[in-house]
């Protein structure tokens, strides 16, 4: 056998070995992947992890409102939009079944009205994201109107979904 020979099937050799590698910790990523996906809490603990985020959200809209009101550089009002965005897109899933107990605020149609409060809570996500894009253009006037807008949202569904 020739060194050029050796050299291709060692090659070949190591390609197999990396591919089964490669399957194996796929199938290993998926498997805990699968199991992360899977998290178990109670629903007093969810009901808990709504009200902290809450609160922080009411901690953010008053860093954007203070951020416009006072002047500077709006962009600073960035990290704050972001956090309204990202917990927009979370929103939904802090409503599962069986988290209507005693101590939540929520109103039963978060559940009998899915689709309105899923909707309700992309309106809150467009609206946090256009805050977010204004401020990054440092148009105070155009930010507010993007504030209002956004708070017109929350107002919305928490006329619809919260007591």
């Amino acid at each position: 056998m020739t060194r050029l020979e050796i050299g291709t099937l060692a090659l070949a050799a190591s390609s197999a070995a990396l591919l089964v590698s490669t399957q194996a910790s796929a199938e290993a990523h998926e498997d805990l992947e699968a199991e992360l996906a899977t998290v178990h809490m109670s629903a007093a603990d969810i009901v808990q992890a709504r009200r902290v985020t809450y609160y922080l959200t009411t901690q953010a809209v008053g860093q954007i409102k203070a951020g416009i009101e006072e002047g500077g550089d709006l962009r600073r009002t960035r990290f704050a939009a972001q956090l309204l965005v990202r917990w927009a897109q979370t929103l939904p899933s802090m409503f599962p079944e069986g988290t209507d107990i005693e101590g939540s605020r929520a109103l039963p149609t978060v559940w009998s009205d899915r689709a309105g409060f899923e909707a309700a809570a992309t309106a809150y996500q467009d609206a946090a994201q256009a805050v977010m894009d204004t401020a990054e253009t440092g148009d105070r006037e155009a930010t507010n109107e993007a504030f209002f807008a956004m708070a017109a949202t929350c107002q919305a569904c928490h006329t619809a979904y919260r007591e």
